[in-house]
């Protein structure tokens, strides 16, 4: 059980009659700790036996005081939110309790989760919304962070925790980047000058292959499957054929004018234009929604919810076709491009404007950019993927025609 009894510290001065600090002393599992109470008396005004001051009025604030405190400890061991603590713990989160609104309002936990409630995507709070989660599942006392006790000692007990059921490096640190954001934020703001990520560095995991070979491509592309998983299939093929089309701007696209799909990116917030081709057409005819271009949200609530099942439906597909089980819709931009490059040697600017990695805006790549290059990049893939059609490189006969000038000049 915690308990707290009242001490007046005089060992800091050998006058009596010098102002000490009164404090309150936290019991708690065979350790003590000093919580000061924000008043100064003289020895000869303190009972110690007692353990009174003995002007009542001082005696009235004291006693507010400890009876405050009391009733927050047994609040506390009643919910089990003392469970795991030390003394000095739970005297600073007292502190931190008992402190003015201002300095409460830099606790750590609750700046992370109002930053993270701000974030534009849906998707992006809910993952932010878990970092807070784990952070809370982590630290019994979570609550009364300060942005100073996020240390690099406490970020690499977190990384130990979260390992327990994210065994992937890439997994865990989505949630120290949401962490650093947070601080990033907190220090624009003049919050806190604390920043445990100079010594806290964030390293990504390689990640594994993540993209098909020509043949599996093809061989997913006209697998036999049941009716209900005809649509999933569709579906990748859509996304391949829109040069690898992110999956929440597939979902989101809405129209398409003079045979060109055109879109804001949602990663980005980048203007985007990608021609239509027949094949792809066809598939989107087959699939039209009613507000937007395809009808996965006349179905789906949110794109969350659809690209779970959609991945979900890939894996039990290629398991049974022998493709690699681990398919997903992402899948697509990582095969679009390696075709592209190692394939039909597609020079890797284009590949990069066509998959949308490019900085320009939708301006700079009618102006300065020949968008038909996409174009004709994105049929040169799909030729080579529907009907083993291999054209002869353009820019290697460039290149030959170039040296042959050259010899003569």
């Amino acid at each position: 059980m915690i308990t707290t009894r009242l001490y007046l510290d005089t060992r800091q001065s050998a006058d009596q009659e010098a102002p000490a600090p009164l404090k309150l002393s936290i019991y708690w599992d065979k350790a003590e700790s000093y919580l000061f109470t924000g008043i100064k008396l003289p020895p000869s005004q303190w009972d110690k036996k007692m353990r009174l001051a003995k002007d009542k009025a001082v005696q009235v604030s004291i006693s507010r005081f400890k009876v405050k405190v009391d009733t927050l400890l047994d609040e506390w061991q009643e919910a089990g939110k003392l469970d795991g603590l030390n003394a000095s713990e739970i005297r600073r989160r007292v502190g931190m309790e008992l402190s003015p609104d201002k300095v409460r309002k830099q606790r750590f936990l609750a700046w992370l989760q109002q930053f993270g409630s701000t974030r534009k995507k849906p998707r992006t709070r809910e993952i932010y919304q878990a970092t807070v989660d784990r952070i809370k599942a982590f630290d019994p006392g979570a609550e009364f962070l300060t942005f100073e006790d996020i240390t690099f000692a406490w970020l690499d007990r977190f990384d130990t925790f979260l390992a327990q059921t994210a065994p992937k490096k890439n997994s865990r640190n989505i949630h120290f980047r949401n962490i650093k954001a947070a601080f990033k934020n907190a220090m624009k703001n003049g919050v806190t000058t604390s920043y445990p990520f100079f010594q806290f560095e964030i390293h990504p995991e390689p990640t594994d292959k993540r993209d098909l070979t020509v043949n599996q491509i093809r061989k997913l592309f006209n697998a036999e499957v049941e009716p209900w998983q005809q649509k999933y299939v569709d579906f990748f093929k859509i996304s391949f054929m829109l040069i690898a089309i992110n999956t929440e701007d597939l979902i989101h696209a809405t129209e398409i004018n003079d045979g060109r799909l055109e879109y804001i990116r949602a990663k980005t917030g980048k203007p985007y234009s990608i021609k239509v081709e027949p094949e792809c057409m066809e598939l989107i005819e087959k699939y039209r929604g009613e507000k937007y271009l395809l009808n996965i949200l006349d179905t789906y609530s949110c794109t969350h919810n659809w690209t779970s099942r959609v991945d979900k439906a890939l894996h039990e597909i290629c398991e049974k076709i022998d493709l690699p089980k681990r398919t997903t819709m992402y899948w697509a931009r990582h095969s679009w491009n390696t075709i592209a490059q190692n394939e039909l040697d597609i020079p890797q600017e284009i590949a990069a404007r066509a998959l949308g990695h490019g900085k320009k805006t939708v301006n700079d790549i009618y102006l300065n950019f020949d968008i038909t290059k996409i174009d004709r990049a994105n049929r040169q893939v799909l030729d080579y993927i529907l009907y083993d059609k291999k054209a002869e490189n353009v820019y290697d006969l460039i290149k030959q025609l170039n040296e042959k000038i050259a010899k003569l000049a």
